[in-house]
């Protein structure tokens, strides 16, 4: 019979940032630079003060590549998507799944930076402001 190890709990800090799109007409998009998380952590929320798919990334190269992705298609595995999510006017925070881990594959880049691409899915413009909450697991 296997053993089962429990999950050991990682001591971090808890983190939240911020950061605002320019205005976004309904269905353009724009790309977010968020720093101070660090290189790896986990996901706790993410909220935005208007209707919008947020994406986040694991590098500049793979939020570019995803960009024209259909809000209705998944992301390929290993595409570098590590989050993708739609907000609603309802529901403008949203608790992030379990195992919901970011990290960055970016060894070039001296400050590292969790990669997001927001997009306007409301109907009027706006900018729209994008809240992270994490847990930092590697400053």
């Amino acid at each position: 019979m296997a053993s089962w190890l429990p999950r050991t709990q990682v001591s971090g800090q808890r983190v939240s940032v911020s950061a605002t799109t320019t205005p976004l007409l309904p269905g353009a998009s724009a790309l977010l630079d968020l720093a101070g998380l660090g290189l790896l952590g986990h996901f706790l929320a993410i909220s935005t003060d208007a209707p919008g798919w947020v994406s986040f990334y694991s590098s500049a190269g793979a939020r570019e590549a995803d960009g024209r992705r259909p809000i209705t298609q998944d992301p390929a595995p290993g595409s570098g998507v590590l989050l993708d999510l739609a907000t609603t006017s309802s529901t403008l925070t949203i608790s992030a799944p379990p195992g919901g881990t970011y990290f960055s594959s970016e060894s070039a880049v001296a400050t590292p930076l969790l990669r997001a691409l927001v997009r306007n899915t409301g109907t009027a413009q706006a900018a729209i402001a994008v809240s992270v909450s994490v847990v930092v697991l590697a400053p």
